[in-house]
């Protein structure tokens, strides 16, 4: 036989003169036709960079497809028995087409050419019109490449999940159904993603993957063109972007990939702060390897940055970035954050802030009203010697070194009123006078209440002269009286007490039932219970359909129903409305009341009977005066003593408060490890996670999901072994650190162990479709503080072998096989690492290569076994895969076997019986593209791995190998069995590649390759 001959003959075409404009109006692509099934007759097939072009054609048209310039692109055409290449280079900035292959193309189309594209009307565009070149041509089919500046098929946006396209009607006035259609690569092929047709001259296709080529083609009504567009979908975002480490002089950051794990590398930009947080200067940096850290060392002392981190996705000269992720950098660290007024008299005010780390502070400086004040090393300065009730502009800034500004905050502060003094009673005519701080200042109110010795506040309310009647005191009672100034209605001064016993008086309280002001005549009764509480409602209150607004109206609507549970008849609670009352900072609510014991209609009580029963239960703070309900207690949301958590709000409940959540916001304490008691934890969506010593935990609220996918939702977690959680408000799971039990995905290094659960929420199979899922990741990571006690043996080298296989005199191919940290394959072992017995070993066996000559060339992996030698014929050997078929029940497959030039699978580890290091073996077979390399295995999994001799005749192939992984039992007590799951350490020791002494058997498998390559060279 005849060797086989790769040598190939290489011409560039001269170039062109192409008047190109801007690169955004104009096209390359590839373009072809024939008529009927010639195609199938010919059995022919066209490649574009070895992706069959066969699916996205159509019969009879002029299909195209645009092609990247700049890049190499490989066009491979099969017709009529021959099969011929050639390598493209398009140049738009040197205005030159490089074409490389055995024939040449041709730049005048034949007179069959010229008939196939009379088919077109004069309103098409035959993308290839400009600069043709002819790659084939008979009266049946071509095969083309060109450009052209009226652009057919344009891309109008996209995003991660969208592409939105739109095209050139032909009759704009008739309405014509086009066909649109989407492809994307599977398996050396476009496949269909999705076809639809439209009357409009554009089409969105949605809920795709991000950072993934498709090729979306459109096919208009009443033309012979079949237009396709090649383009990539934007990445997704990284995720987990963090500061790892800090210090004066340098800092790390890690990240981690996006979430559907593609892109082509990442974009770094650091932005240089100055004290104002005004960037000074940007420093981008791109980063291709797959170590997801970035270092930035050797800054200068008071050095301020932040950082914005993007995924990016590149196809030819085409590169999409995603959103920009922020990080703050060392600048939060220095930032000043709260600044705000803790305390104020008549005369000073006091400013407070928080800084996270004070180590880069050398000193901050306080301005008020532009003035430098002082300099303090705390975080709190006071400003004195202010006039009363005034509004103040302060400055604080963050100073680091000798006068580097490091941050800046303002501030409004104020004083408040000096109080009332001389406080006295007249007891002639029941009044107290006293003389306000300043007679002046008409802004000034003075706020009083009246209580009894005991306590129990029997009035209360604001006053704007400096004097107050208080007729109806009963003679010889002891009554106390406080009185205070408040100025711009919010700032109040010191209370000043009087202490004094009522005179007689004529005048007396009167409690009657309020009546309509336009109709005195009319009861109450058509209104409804009205209760003035002493506070007015905050913005975040004023929705009527806000959750805390709804959780205020419950407890109300609960305490008015508590408060009327005794009255003579069974009473129905429904509030109406809250509203502002006719004074300032007073709420008004308006309940109604309906009789309980009737069911079919809502029968109002009497509200006179109601008023007049509240008022005989005497309750303190409840008073009831002109038919309205007045509750006269302290506004506890406003003490300094209530203290509600992050995210919650507030809201007085009669005598108490309650804590409620913010719109948007979830209480999580109920599904916390232990439950939380008292107030609650309000988490955004409900989401939430704990990482403790046994178990992780993690939950969603349930009406965000709800409302996030619009309809009736079904849940997974993990791989589905264990079920969701729920009660009326949350789905919550609890896992354990057994990544057995639920399917939780670990990740181990040599300091960590990071445990991943993933929830999958769709529509359930009743409900409308939904074409993109939504998935919530929950991650913990844990220290490994066990790897302290491990014992490394060190006098091991991690190897892998390299097999050569001979394909013919003058080529030669390498296999190899890795063992990889995670399922992601992107970091194989190089150092020292401690695993346990659940977990997980990755392999790849890989063919290495640098020659497209060979890239039909298959592998598959036939057998895989360990041995505790370098010995792949080891008489005592564990076999995890026969035949291409696994034997252990812990063995999976990560690619499809047999149909590319690298396979992956994964197993579990385990122990031999000698307790030496573990060595792994695979035989691999080498299949040409025309034999069939997969293997078909219906047979359930043999039994666990065995112990058994090397019986079975070795088939033709080559061996590879890698090792050791060292176990280290290290109980005592109880020696464990061999092939179980233990809390064994297990010491993977990576040094420099050296040799390992593994027998490479011969290799007549590449007969095949050369029969394969030789049929195509005689055809």
């Amino acid at each position: 036989m005849n060797s086989l001959e790769y040598s190939f003959v290489f011409f560039v075409l001269v170039p062109h003169t192409i008047s190109l404009g801007r690169c955004d109006d104009i096209s390359f692509s590839i373009c072809w036709m024939s008529r009927g099934d010639t195609l199938e007759r010919k059995n022919g097939n066209i490649w574009l960079n070895d992706t069959s072009l066969k699916s996205i054609r159509q019969v009879d048209k002029v299909t195209s497809l645009t092609v990247f310039p700049v890049v190499k692109n490989k066009l491979t055409l099969q017709y009529g028995g021959s099969v011929q290449t050639w390598t493209l280079t398009i140049s738009p900035r040197t205005k030159y087409t490089e074409v490389r292959g055995r024939q040449k193309p041709s730049q005048h189309p034949t007179n069959s050419t010229k008939g196939l594209l009379e088919l077109l009307s004069p309103t098409e565009v035959f993308v290839c019109e400009n600069s043709t070149l002819f790659f084939h041509q008979d009266e049946d089919f071509f095969l083309a490449i060109g450009h052209t500046k009226r652009l057919p098929l344009k891309l109008e946006s996209r995003s991660p999940s969208m592409l939105l396209v739109s095209w050139v009607e032909n009759h704009p006035n008739i309405i014509l159904s086009h066909t649109v259609t989407l492809y994307h690569i599977e398996l050396g092929s476009y496949n269909t993603v999705s076809k639809d047709t439209t009357i409009h001259n554009h089409y969105r296709f949605s809920a795709l993957d991000s950072c993934s080529r498709y090729v979306a083609c459109v096919e208009i009504e009443e033309t012979h063109s079949f237009t396709c567009l090649s383009t990539i979908t934007d990445p997704d975002i990284p995720q987990d972007f963090e500061v790892m480490s800090w210090n004066s002089s340098s800092i790390s950051l890690a990240w981690d990939c996006p979430m559907n794990r593609k892109y082509s590398s990442f974009l770094l930009t650091t932005f240089y702060l100055n004290g104002t947080d005004y960037v000074t200067e940007e420093v981008a940096v791109w980063l291709n390897e797959d170590s997801f850290e970035f270092s930035l060392s050797d800054m200068p002392p008071c050095t301020r940055v932040t950082f914005g981190l993007q995924a990016v996705c590149q196809a030819g000269m085409e590169s999409r970035y995603s959103r920009m992720v922020l990080n703050d950098g060392n600048s939060f660290h220095s930032s000043i954050k709260t600044l705000h007024q803790s305390s104020f008299g008549p005369d000073y005010y006091t400013l407070s802030w928080e800084v996270r780390n004070t180590s880069s502070i050398s000193m901050f400086r306080v301005y008020h009203e532009g003035a430098l004040q002082g300099t303090t090393l705390t975080t709190d300065y006071t400003v004195g010697g202010l006039l009363p009730c005034h509004k103040y502009q302060a400055k604080v800034e963050a100073v680091c070194g000798y006068g580097v500004l490091m941050d800046t905050k303002t501030a409004t502060a104020h004083t408040g009123p000096r109080g009332v003094s001389e406080l006295r009673y007249r007891t002639n005519d029941s009044t107290v006078i006293w003389t306000p701080s300043n007679p002046e200042r008409s802004a000034v109110a003075f706020l009083y209440e009246l209580s009894l010795d005991n306590g129990s506040t029997i009035q209360s309310s604001r006053v704007t002269s400096s004097e107050l009647r208080l007729p109806g005191l009963e003679e010889g009672k002891t009554y106390i009286l406080d009185v205070w100034e408040e100025c711009n209605g919010r700032w109040e001064s010191e209370h000043s007490h009087l202490y004094f016993k009522g005179a007689n008086s004529s005048s007396g309280f009167d409690v009657r039932t309020h009546r309509n002001a336009h109709d005195p005549e009319r009861q109450f009764e058509s209104i409804g219970l009205t209760m003035i509480v002493p506070w007015s409602l905050p913005d975040i209150l004023q929705d009527d359909v806000s959750e805390p607004r709804v959780k205020m109206e419950e407890i109300f609507k609960d305490k008015m129903q508590e408060l009327l549970k005794d009255f003579d008849q069974p009473v129905r609670i429904e509030l109406q409305t809250f509203e502002p009352a006719d004074k300032p900072d007073k709420t008004e609510v308006l309940f109604m009341s309906f009789d309980a014991s009737n069911a079919e209609e809502d029968v109002a009580l009497s509200i006179e009977d109601q008023l007049r029963y509240i008022r005989s239960l005497n309750y303190k703070n409840i008073t009831v005066r002109d038919g309205i309900i007045y509750w006269d207690g302290p506004d506890l949301c406003a003490s300094k003593q209530t203290v509600c958590p992050h995210n919650s709000l507030c809201i007085n409940t009669l005598g108490s408060y309650s804590c409620v959540c913010h719109h948007g916001f979830y209480d999580v304490s109920s599904v916390m490890e232990p439950p939380a008691a008292s107030h609650p934890v309000c988490k955004e969506k409900g989401l939430f996670s704990q990482c403790l010593d046994k178990v992780m935990t993690g939950g969603i609220a349930k009406p965000y999901l709800t409302s996030h996918i619009g309809g009736k939702i079904e849940l997974k977690l993990n791989d589905g072994r264990c079920t969701v959680n729920e009660n009326d408000m949350m789905y919550y799971f609890r896992t354990s650190r057994k990544s057995f039990e639920c399917g939780t995905e670990k990740q181990v290094n040599k300091t960590h162990i990071k445990f991943q659960n993933t929830l999958t929420v769709t529509l359930s199979k009743e409900q409308t479709i939904s074409r993109r899922d939504l998935k919530v990741v929950w991650k913990c990571v844990y220290l490994r503080h066990y790897v302290r006690n491990a014992q490394v043996s060190v006098d091991m080298e991690w190897l892998s072998s390299i097999t050569l296989v001979e394909i013919n005199s003058s080529l030669q191919l390498g296999l190899i096989m890795s063992l990889y940290r995670d399922q992601f394959y992107t970091s194989s072992y190089r150092e020292a690492i401690t695993l346990g017995f659940e977990d997980i070993l990755f392999f790849q066996v890989a063919l290495q290569t640098n020659t497209s000559f060979v890239s039909d060339i298959l592998l598959q992996v036939d057998s895989c076994w360990a041995t505790e030698s370098t010995d792949p014929q080891d008489t005592v050997k564990g076999d995890l895969l026969q035949d291409g078929c696994p034997v252990d029940n812990t063995f999976h497959w990560h690619s499809v076997n047999g149909l590319a030039q690298t396979s992956r699978f994964s197993v579990e580890m385990f122990n031999m019986p000698k307790e030496l290091p573990l060595y792994f073996h695979c035989l691999i077979n080498i299949c040409g593209h025309n034999e069939d390399c997969t293997k078909n295995c219906t047979n359930p999994h043999r039994t666990k791995r065995s112990e058994s001799q090397m019986d079975r005749k070795e088939k033709q192939a080559a061996v590879v190998s890698a090792g050791p992984l060292v176990v280290n039992t290290r109980v005592k007590s109880i020696r464990p069995s061999y092939w179980a799951e233990h809390m064994t350490m297990i010491f993977i020791v990576a040094s420099t590649i050296g040799f390992l002494g593994v027998t490479v058997l011969s290799v007549s498998a590449a007969k095949a390759i050369m029969t394969y390559y030789e049929q195509l060279r005689l055809q």
